[in-house]
């Protein structure tokens, strides 16, 4: 079976996708290393937290390096939803609730991962839209 050759807007954003969704380790490993206690209740869900973040990025990773690169629209759907999802609501909440001092510290990183989460969000658009969906010629006899 021959194999369809991915454009080359689609290999670059399917790899900034991936290299973004590890970006997103930061958070969960920052909150295991501050959690003192696992025998409250608000450690504890600060745990669970931090290893759903973990799977997610793990799943976002998986996303980019196999059905987005091959420019399979519903996975770049899929892909696109923990932005929505858990990106936004965070960093409303992060903007209007970490201490001033602390305040681009926090959101800077965030904002670089949206800048370049989107830009590879927007790259394999443009990608999965030139992948040729025809199915191949059946060989001359």
């Amino acid at each position: 079976m021959p194999t369809q050759r991915v454009p080359r807007v689609l290999q670059l954003g399917s790899t900034l996708l991936a290299v973004s969704s590890l970006g997103l380790l930061a958070a969960p490993i920052t909150i295991l290393a501050a959690i003192p206690d696992l025998t409250t209740r608000a450690s504890r869900h600060a745990f669970a937290g931090a290893l759903g973040l973990t799977a997610l990025a793990i799943v976002e990773f998986l996303l980019a390096l196999v059905p987005v690169r091959r420019g399979e629209r519903w996975a770049l759907g899929a892909a696109a939803i923990p932005f929505v999802i858990v990106g936004l609501p965070v960093f409303v909440v992060d903007a209007t609730n970490v201490a001033r001092e602390r305040l681009l510290n926090t959101l800077a990183p965030q904002a670089l991962g949206f800048v370049l989460g989107t830009t590879a969000l927007v790259l394999c658009g443009i990608g999965a839209k030139r992948v040729d969906r025809r199915p191949p010629a059946p060989p001359n006899r």
